[in-house]
């Protein structure tokens, strides 16, 4: 009759042995990646969309990886941004993002000459190099024309009051997009809001210049929509 020797691990002993040290592993994985976000984060000055693209850009290690772990909006934005920043246009536009819409907002001095809707040689060229960045994008896009609580007075008589003029501004950027880059008319269309949309109080010349504005807005139609073919 033989038996079994006391000091030697059951195969079962082993097999848990084996499940400990998985979940206590998995568990120090998790810690140390929790840290570094957190540090990362603590450091960030910029918690903006740019930020976290390029967070889950550092962080994925193939391009196949890459692309499973970013959106195109998420892309969309992303590129945005990054012609804002290279080009030195943070003080002339900006990039915002909610659940219904991304929005870039430009001031009119980059499109514009004061009371006119004609959009200047600068401002072509600022929206043919955006138009390259919307070019693919399939969902609607409304574009918004908005102006400060001032009297518009325009000797000329071609445009009859803030309202008049915000929406031939918003227009003239609809018509240079269709012919320039082909865009459909059923995809791009134009509102004239007048002083009534105020991003701001019209009580201080900064904030009256923050509310003469040109806003375009993607429309985010359903969760499936994609901004790109």
């Amino acid at each position: 009759m033989t038996t079994r020797n006391k000091l030697a691990p059951t195969p079962e002993a082993e097999a848990d042995d084996g499940e400990i040290n998985t979940v206590y592993g998995d568990m120090i994985t998790f810690v140390a990646m929790l840290f570094i976000l957190l540090f990362t984060l603590s450091y960030n000055e910029q918690k903006d969309e740019t930020f976290f693209t390029q967070m889950r850009l550092t962080f994925g290690a193939k391009k196949i990886e890459q692309t499973k772990l970013i959106t195109s909006e998420e892309l969309f934005v992303s590129k945005l941004q990054g012609y804002i920043e290279k080009e030195k246009l943070e003080e002339q536009a900006r990039v915002l993002v909610d659940e219904h819409k991304i929005k870039l907002i430009l001031n009119p001095p980059a499109l514009y000459n004061s009371g006119s809707a004609v959009i200047k040689p600068a401002g072509k060229k600022l929206l043919s190099e955006i138009g390259q960045i919307f070019s693919s994008v399939r969902n609607p896009i409304i574009i918004e024309g908005h102006s400060d609580n001032i009297p518009f007075k325009d000797n000329r008589g071609k445009y009859e009051s803030n309202w008049d003029l915000s929406f031939h501004r918003a227009y003239s950027v609809v018509k240079y997009w269709v012919k320039r880059f082909d865009f459909s008319p059923v995809q791009l269309s134009c509102l004239g809001y007048g002083e009534f949309h105020p991003l701001v109080p019209n009580d201080s010349p900064e904030n009256r210049s923050r509310n003469r504005r040109i806003e375009i807005n993607i429309i985010r139609v359903t969760e499936a929509a994609s901004l790109v073919p």
